[in-house]
């Protein structure tokens, strides 16, 4: 096999190897609130898309404090609209205090809540040149993706790195 061949065999590969981890969630559906989801509840994700927004919170129990934090990249698109929902504000130099930051392009979030009992999130809306979000998500550091709630369902992604499609059906 020549230089040119392998090379070709090579991007193929990748090509497939990057297809196969673009669509590995695409059996959650995240239409829907999860079901039975109240601010307050075991510590938790909750992820849902109705209509033309998407709506994330974090909760955890009354006595439980965490730290959720991570990122959210629009693939193919930007964020249109960012709506924080129990957020508190002071930035991230103050002690239990939730921030959030776009970068310029509107495409990337990164995020931490420092929430006990009660709910932090947002919601957001994207525009439609946006194919997908990938989400990395962490709780105290670590990735739990039992902890991790998606749609009405409440299905749970194989890993704390996940996509899903920015305007699901």
């Amino acid at each position: 096999m020549n230089a040119r061949n392998r090379l070709a065999a090579i991007a193929l590969l990748s090509a497939i190897v990057v297809t196969a981890v673009a669509v590995a969630d695409e059996d959650i559906n995240p239409q829907g609130r999860p079901k039975n989801y109240k601010a307050g509840q075991s510590t938790r994700y909750a992820i849902w898309h109705e209509g033309d927004t998407w709506h994330f919170r974090t909760t955890t129990g009354p006595k439980d404090g965490h730290v959720f934090s991570g990122s959210i990249q629009v693939v193919g698109g930007k964020m249109t609209s960012l709506k924080p929902i129990s957020a508190e504000k002071g930035g991230k130099s103050k002690k239990n205090l939730d921030y959030g930051s776009w970068n310029p392009e509107g495409t990337l979030f990164t995020f931490s809540f420092t929430t006990k009992g009660g709910q932090d999130g947002f919601d957001m809306q994207v525009n439609d040149k946006a194919t997908s979000l990938k989400f990395v998500l962490k709780v105290d550091g670590k990735e739990v993706p039992d902890d991790i709630f998606v749609g009405a369902k409440n299905a749970h992604p194989k890993s704390a790195e996940f996509s899903l499609p920015a305007h699901p059906k």
